[in-house]
């Protein structure tokens, strides 16, 4: 193993740590009003968009990157340009 470690480049207690701590997807709960915002429009409107009717309908408290994460991670591009 530590062969492999070193060819990856990576440090022993790294590859612990990422074993240990597996990653989650951010704000799940709230990826299915992501995608019904987003499906309004024909082309789709973008982040900034989605996280105002967020903030606006249902209340939630989230930043224009996180809801830009989300789209990315989802595969939702806005059509428009």
């Amino acid at each position: 193993m530590c062969d492999l470690l070193e060819a990856a480049g990576l440090a022993r207690s790294s590859y612990y740590y990422a074993l240990a701590h597996p990653q989650q997807p951010t704000r799940a709960y709230l990826r299915p009003k992501v995608a019904q915002i987003f499906s309004r429009t024909p082309n789709g409107c973008g982040h900034r968009q989605v996280a105002m009717c967020l903030r606006a309908e249902e209340g939630e408290r989230i930043a224009d990157k996180t809801v830009l994460k989300m789209m990315r991670e989802m595969g939702l591009r806005c059509g428009i340009r």
